[in-house]
């Protein structure tokens, strides 16, 4: 099984538990965040232990971004180890799971900005974030994904299957190195993840947006 919490085997991790309320609407702590629409920038993002959520988190406190938490319509297991094979399936055959809250398409377009964060899952993002982005007309619009993992290859499958998604909008970075085994995403590759900036952990994140010239 390739859910994992820590490095191993080069998976990428995050996958101890799915917490449905890392980030809550202070204003009702049982929904998932709702955005205002008022500033240029949004962040959505899938978490399932927890650290996405917490870089997601972060990214708001240092920029003033709106957020919204992607939920599926069939949500995964507590602990999603117990969900491994329908993860794998999802990835595998690049399947579609439902977004349980979609927004309106009028409160995605007064966005400029998108931040998109996910888990890496079999070696792609969860595929319900491709559910949303494929959801909008997102032309146009800057892209910047992030991934919470700890691995040392498959960031850049995720980051391609992102941009691949999403293929009018403009992304950051602009360019991502060449997908050595873009033919197959189901064992392990040649490595290609070399010159990819995350930021690691809710620590890194203020470095990270330095870096990507999004803060001063």
């Amino acid at each position: 099984m390739q859910l994992v919490s820590t490095i191993s085997n080069g998976r990428c991790t995050e996958f101890r538990g799915f917490i449905r309320s890392e980030i809550e609407n202070p204003a009702n702590p049982d929904e998932p965040d709702t955005p205002s629409g008022n500033g240029n920038m949004l962040v959505v993002y899938f978490s399932a232990e927890g650290h996405t959520g917490a870089v997601a988190e972060r990214i708001v406190e240092l920029t003033g971004a709106d957020i919204h938490r992607i939920e599926a319509v069939e949500p995964y297991a507590a602990n999603p180890y117990d969900d491994s094979d329908r993860i794998q399936r999802e990835a595998y055959n690049d399947l579609r799971p439902g977004v349980a809250n979609l927004l309106d398409e009028e409160v995605i377009a007064k966005y400029d900005t998108i931040f998109v964060g996910s888990p890496c899952w079999w070696h792609q993002p969860a595929m319900v974030v491709c559910t949303f982005l494929e959801a909008y007309d997102l032309k146009d619009k800057v892209i910047i994904p992030f991934f919470t993992y700890g691995a040392t290859t498959y960031l850049n499958e995720s980051m391609q299957k992102i941009y691949t998604v999403t293929p009018d909008s403009k992304h950051i970075p602009e360019t991502l190195p060449e997908d050595l085994d873009a033919d197959d995403i189901t064992t392990p590759g040649r490595p290609d993840d070399a010159g990819i900036d995350m930021p690691g952990s809710a620590n890194g994140t203020e470095g990270w947006l330095r870096r990507i010239g999004i803060i001063e």
